[in-house]
């Protein structure tokens, strides 16, 4: 025979153990959605913080702009490179020293990759240039590559047929004793293996094509001819009865010959 005691205590553990499984297997509803919303939050800030990291990567693996120590550097590397070879004396590179200056330029070398190269050009046009070269590569022109014209031991044909661009040359115009514009950093040449000079059968640099249906070309739709232009200079695809179709020059200033 149970006891009346016994009794009591079955009858109240039959009684709390079916809630007491409810309430482990189905817990607070209200519980529940906090936690969730809980880890939500979590996994977002993680998310948020991953992709933070992510993007401060990809900018720190940019380049840093030249700061003015580095681009007079490069001015007086370039012209050092010239009295090593004699083209110009060191008084000659004094002189240039003061009308010159180094310009950081942005280009797009192909579609969708866009670049920060260093021009020497003539201090009165510096910022106009570095306003030109930022308005063609918005416009999606190509420039494919802009390297000192060192490299290339200052010898514009080997810059020409690597279709290498360039401003600053000291030098003279081609068959002429006539100073150059490029020897005081007033002239550019731009994709000159896609923009040859052209007279009757002759062409420079040698083997190069003018298709103005090929990116980089400049022609009178261009985005090239259309912003050189605006900005007040002159273009020798205009010439007759020849064409420097590469060429760009700004006149206003008289050319100095050191």
């Amino acid at each position: 025979m149970i006891k009346p005691h016994l009794l009591t205590c079955l009858l109240i553990l039959l009684l709390f153990t079916p809630l007491t499984q409810s309430c482990t297997k189905n817990p607070n509803p209200a519980a529940q959605s906090l936690k969730s919303s809980t880890d939500s939050v979590k996994n977002g800030v993680n998310r948020n913080s991953t992709e933070d990291s992510i993007n401060n990567s990809i900018k720190s693996k940019e380049p840093a702009p030249k700061d003015s120590a580095e681009k007079a550097k490069f001015l007086e590397d370039e012209l050092a490179s010239m009295v090593t070879l004699k083209l110009i004396t060191q008084k000659q590179s004094n002189g240039l020293r003061n009308i010159l200056e180094t310009v950081e330029v942005e280009h797009i070398t192909s579609p969708g990759v866009r670049v920060k190269n260093l021009l020497i050009v003539h201090k009165i046009v510096a910022p106009d240039i570095v306003n030109i070269f930022k308005e063609m590569a918005d416009s999606g022109f190509i420039i494919e590559k802009i390297e000192p014209m060192s490299k290339y031991q200052w010898n514009d044909r080997k810059s020409m047929a690597a279709n290498n661009t360039s401003a600053f040359n000291y030098r003279l115009v081609a068959g002429t004793k006539s100073i150059s514009r490029h020897a005081n950093g007033l002239a550019l040449d731009i994709n000159p293996l896609w923009n040859p000079y052209v007279s009757g059968k002759y062409v420079s640099p040698p083997g190069a094509i003018y298709d103005i249906k090929k990116p980089g070309t400049i022609h009178k739709d261009s985005p090239a001819y259309k912003i050189f232009l605006k900005h007040g200079w002159k273009w020798g695809g205009s010439w007759t009865p020849y064409k420097d179709y590469q060429h760009f020059f700004y006149e206003v200033i008289p050319v100095k010959r050191f």
